[in-house]
């Protein structure tokens, strides 16, 4: 049974300063280089992939959306999975590994190319294995950074490695469009092996030593089912982490359908131009960085709770906008743009914020399951959201649809305003005690 004591009456009154930066921990730092890393290369190689088929192998547009949902299909099927292996195993192992293994796993692409035995099937095997991988390092990289800092450095860090994924997620298409136009689609796989490599050599020079992990307890099905749902157990069974899921369940639910009926309103309604559209959703990536940048400062200043509340409020409700938009001119394309600045800004820190609070109440034996609870319910809900987005917007418009998915991203503030989360001040909550069962 799960003991837990949270919520604002039950704060600590210890780490409220703030601790040094965590750039004087070299650790953090090789971990930090080598996730960058690890997050180019996969940016690089989920566009390169898709151009192979797409260039080398005259893929059909049916096995380019194929080989793009079996690379992300690791998350349904392994995610809780992979939280197990990650409570068992120590995680800085497990980050090399995946990197090891996503390396060799791209290798084999170009080999296979240059040898005129590749095809559409092995790119689905291949794309499939690196997913898993991808998975893999996601959950253990989660679990691990809360043994390499301290608690009271964590939403730096967690900050500076939100900026490392938002200049991925910017520059890592860009990066990997001029690797293929230079070297082709199959060699610019094989840059992105190569800089998996560099991750896997950056993160083995960590010199922690981690703490004792729980001992599997006999690795049989059984046993691996009872530690999945001893996550999912602690998951929902806990007060403020349940509101972080339901929370997070509502909005990728939400955020998934607006996206597809948005893709469609900004052309069909809208009238914009295909350059016009990049315009809008260039807009994120600045977002992305300024968000990351001062995500780390906000809860020292203004509390967690707080933090949480309006980072949440603002990047939520400032979607309503996307209704109101009419016309293509350049009033409109500004708007559409300070929208999508805004919310990524403010979304990330959120983010930054809410992932730091649940990595500090969640004890270090499961740092795994309830990384990959959350990987789990936030990118398995993702498909019924799209199914969503394209019925309404065939059944009642595309305007219709971007307002009323937009209503449902604002009731994602609902379950963390009635949270104990919610009244966090300028101190992290204290760890959730666990009882054994006998």
């Amino acid at each position: 049974m799960t003991d837990a004591t949270t919520g604002a009456a039950a704060v600590e009154e210890a780490g409220a300063q703030p601790a040094a930066g965590v750039w004087r921990n070299a650790d953090f730092t090789k971990l930090w280089t080598g996730q960058t890393a690890s997050l180019f290369a996969a940016q690089v190689s989920e566009l390169a992939l898709p151009l192979v088929a797409v260039l080398a192998l005259a893929a059909t547009s049916e096995q380019v959306g194929l080989l793009t949902s079996v690379v992300k299909l690791p998350y349904l099927l392994v995610s809780l999975f992979a939280g197990v292996l990650v409570d068992r195993v120590r995680r800085r192992n497990i980050l090399i590994v995946t990197d090891l293994g996503r390396a060799l796993v791209l290798s084999v692409v170009p080999v296979l190319y240059w040898t005129d035995r590749l095809g559409i099937s092995w790119l689905y095997v291949l794309g499939f294995f690196a997913g898993c991988g991808s998975v893999l390092f996601d959950v253990a990289g989660q679990a691990y950074l809360p043994q390499i800092v301290g608690r009271d450095q964590l939403t730096r860090g967690n900050s500076a490695l939100g900026a490392s994924q938002s200049a991925a997620t910017i520059g890592g298409p860009a990066l990997g469009g001029v690797l293929v136009q230079w070297l082709t689609a199959p060699v610019a796989v094989l840059a992105g092996a190569a800089s998996y490599l560099v991750s896997a050599l950056t993160i083995a020079g960590i010199r922690h030593k981690e703490d004792r992990l729980e001992q599997a307890r006999g690795a049989t099905p059984a046993g691996t089912l009872r530690e999945v749902w001893a996550g999912l157990k602690f998951v929902f069974g806990n007060e403020p982490l349940r509101a972080m899921t339901v929370m997070a369940s509502i909005f990728n639910l939400s955020f998934t359908a607006l996206e597809v009926a948005f893709l469609q309103f900004m052309p069909r309604t809208l009238g914009l131009s295909a350059g016009e559209i990049g315009l809008v959703m260039a807009a994120l990536g600045p977002g992305f960085l300024v968000g990351a940048a001062f995500a780390g400062r906000l809860p020292q200043k203004f509390g967690y709770g707080r933090t949480m509340l309006t980072t949440a409020s603002v990047a939520n409700l400032v979607m309503l906008g996307l209704a109101t938009v009419h016309g293509s001119g350049v009033v409109a394309v500004g708007t559409l743009m300070l929208i999508n600045f805004l919310f990524a800004s403010f979304g990330v820190a959120n983010n930054v914020t809410v992932l730091s609070i649940r990595q500090t109440l969640t004890p270090d034996t499961l740092q795994g399951r309830v990384a990959a609870t959350n990987r789990f319910v936030a990118m398995g809900i993702a498909p019924l959201g799209a199914l969503v987005g394209g019925f309404l917007g065939g059944s009642v418009g595309l305007r219709t649809t971007v307002l009323v998915t937009a209503i449902g991203l604002s009731s994602a503030l609902v379950p963390l305003a009635l949270s104990s989360l919610a009244r966090i001040r300028y101190e992290l909550p204290p760890q959730i005690q666990i009882k054994e069962e006998a």
